[in-house]
């Protein structure tokens, strides 16, 4: 998932939402109280989050799956740390904030009972007073396409996706190909990602020991048909 080719070109023309996040994530840190501390960003992706936060003054750690995506944000945000895992098996260490920015929940494999194991992991790691932030695919009305076309002077993207009610998955089909000097190079990728509806991921959080409020946005920053914006607050001690 997210090998050289599609991660360079995620990085070069899909990064609009985690530019547009990552100031308004900021903000609603702030406004709880937040305004340093150490922030774990998990689906780091390319860094281009990791570096709003660090220019911001927070200790950050980026994990992500894919090595290529990593590579990219060690260039990128050299002031934060970054390790290359799956979200499902890596020890989180102890923090302010867990960030996952991109419907990073929605790919985790496994279900609710996954759900369920990842939001009891991040609190426990939470310090008290800290929060979850992160946004999931809730409908897949609007979200499945013919294919569709993309591209700038050294890549190209074709893409697709359709939807299984019965499994409650949206599969993208992804087929890439790059200019890398005189070479064209093609590679294919299959991504799915779970629709959760907000009862069962409200459900799961608050199972986990979390007070949540759900939205349609991060701030200012309106996410795409179909998703939500979680904050997900471990209580602080009375």
């Amino acid at each position: 998932m997210y090998a050289t080719d599609l991660a360079y070109v995620h990085d070069a023309g899909f990064g609009d939402l985690a530019r547009r996040a990552a100031p308004e994530i900021v903000r609603l840190l702030r406004a709880r109280g937040t305004r340093r501390g150490h922030l774990v960003e998990v689906g780091c992706g390319s860094g281009i989050s990791a570096q709003h936060f660090a220019a911001g003054g927070y200790q950050v750690t980026g994990i992500d799956r894919s090595a290529a995506m990593i590579r990219l944000a060690r260039q990128r945000a050299p002031r934060a740390r970054f390790r290359v895992a799956a979200i499902e098996r890596f020890r989180l260490p102890a923090c302010d904030a867990v960030i996952a920015i991109g419907e990073i929940v929605s790919y985790l494999p496994g279900g609710v009972p996954a759900l369920r194991r990842l939001f009891r992991r991040v609190h426990d790691a939470l310090r008290p007073g800290g929060v979850f932030i992160f946004d999931f695919i809730e409908s897949a009305a609007g979200r499945t396409f013919a294919t569709k076309s993309f591209g700038r002077d050294d890549w190209a993207l074709e893409a697709r996706a359709t939807f299984d009610p019965l499994r409650s998955t949206l599969t993208r089909h992804i087929v890439v190909a790059r200019t890398v000097g005189r070479r064209v190079r093609r590679a294919t990728e299959i991504h799915r990602v779970r629709v959760y509806t907000r009862a069962a991921v409200r459900r799961a959080l608050i199972g986990a020991g979390f007070s949540v409020q759900m939205s349609r946005s991060y701030g200012a920053c309106r996410l795409m048909a179909g998703d939500v914006a979680v904050v997900a607050a471990r209580s602080a001690p009375v």
